[in-house]
């Protein structure tokens, strides 16, 4: 048996890459092995049918690309990945590294024991330069090249171009046909905020461009004043009006404020959310009347994270002793929710400030007994805090 190691950008994750994942573990991937010096002719065997025996697959290890690339996040990858999982099997995924390349390579070296192929998809002749990327585990005699063609598969431009017209028929032909619609009306949502950022940037930038040629070739140059001309301001708005011909409302608020365009994302996540600031102040003045040391207070900041809220196991709040912060994050919880991981984080604060979270040095309650007892503490007294503070406000409500 072998473990299929499979980096990539993923951004974003869409149906080509869920068929190689696949494939690979049904054992119909139709690869072919290959290496730095045979590459170019084992790509072009494998996208003229033709294929290698290999040993079977019984797991995939995805590594995405830590960094982002067309506004999209490496969190929504994974975000996107994990609802692909579900239909796969044994599936890992990793994307702490910004080069997922030198992370499936050091996943490979920890693992000296057990066999890997690490795999690059071509759809042509035009990717075979990304099978250059096997000289990174040109050090792991574990690791042999595999290759899989997917003539004339999904690009990622064209499943950005078919988010953004709206038309989800038309985008559930880059998805799996295993995913519900449901679930990819979730994808989608997930991606639009980014695609329009992304289209809306080349559009404003084209305009721009057309605009200052046109300004110059008029032999009327344009020079940022504190009051703005009369002839300027009915440039800025001839530009106005082709940037709201051309850019569309669809997501995007346009405003001519007299000297200035300005141009934002407008979507759900742009309004404002519950407002936490008056229970956090009641709370934390319920925490110093009981003599808790909560002083210095952390600074405390509101997250709200799509691809974390998809995500089982994604954060809900965490504190950084470093920075003396609490981070909550909120998408798709209920306020008494996000209030009592507020709480439970006060107390990390607290034993942040009596020194005690120095020796912590891993995440894993499983592994060191100093973490299991602090977050005991935690738990218990933020808990008990948070429902004697609550039912003290309620009996004030009632008196």
């Amino acid at each position: 048996m072998a473990t299929a190691l499979y980096p990539g950008a993923f951004k974003p994750p869409h149906r080509g890459h869920f068929e190689v994942v696949k494939s690979l573990l049904n054992g119909t991937h139709g690869g072919k092995i290959y290496d730095k010096d045979t590459a170019d002719k084992v790509a072009s065997a494998s996208l003229a049918g033709k294929s290698d025996k290999v040993d079977n697959i019984n797991k995939v290890v995805v590594f995405i690309g830590g960094k982002e690339r067309n506004g999209i996040s490496p969190e929504i990858s994974k975000a996107i990945w994990n609802i692909y999982k579900k239909y796969l099997g044994d599936v890992e995924l990793y994307y702490e590294v910004p080069n997922p390349m030198q992370n499936a390579s050091a996943y490979a070296k920890k693992r000296p024991n057990e066999k890997f192929y690490a795999v690059t998809g071509i759809r042509g002749e035009e990717d075979l330069v990304d099978l250059r990327r096997i000289t990174s585990f040109k050090n792991r005699d574990n690791v042999e090249g595999l290759v899989i063609a997917s003539p004339g598969g999904v690009r990622a431009t064209n499943l950005r171009k078919a988010i953004l017209s709206g038309n989800l028929d038309q985008v559930t032909d880059f998805f799996p046909k295993e995913l519900k619609r449901e679930e990819i009306l979730t994808i989608v949502k997930m991606l639009k905020d980014s695609i329009i950022a992304e289209m809306m940037n080349e559009k404003i930038e084209n305009l721009f461009n057309d605009w200052l040629v046109e300004d110059y070739n008029s032999s009327t140059p344009t020079h940022i004043k504190a009051a703005v001309p009369s002839q300027e301001r009915a440039k800025l708005g001839i530009l106005y009006n082709r940037m709201r011909n051309q850019i569309g409302s669809d997501g995007v608020d346009i405003k001519f404020n007299h000297d200035h365009i300005r141009v934002s994302i407008s979507d759900a996540k742009s309004k404002p959310g519950f407002d936490f600031t008056p229970f956090m102040g009641s709370l934390l003045e319920y925490m110093l009347d009981e003599g808790m040391n909560i002083r210095p207070l952390p600074e405390v900041k509101i997250k709200r994270d799509i691809a974390e809220s998809q995500d089982f196991f994604g954060r809900t709040a965490y504190y950084d002793p470093n920075q003396n912060e609490v981070i909550l994050y909120v998408e798709g919880r209920h306020p008494k929710d996000v209030m009592r991981s507020f709480t439970h984080e006060m107390i990390h604060h607290i034993q942040n400030l009596e020194g005690r979270l120095g020796k912590i040095q891993t995440s894993d309650t499983t592994s060191s007994d100093d973490l299991l007892e602090i977050e005991k503490e935690a738990y218990l007294k933020g808990n008990i805090t948070f429902r004697n503070w609550e039912d003290k406000i309620k009996n004030g409500y009632e008196k």
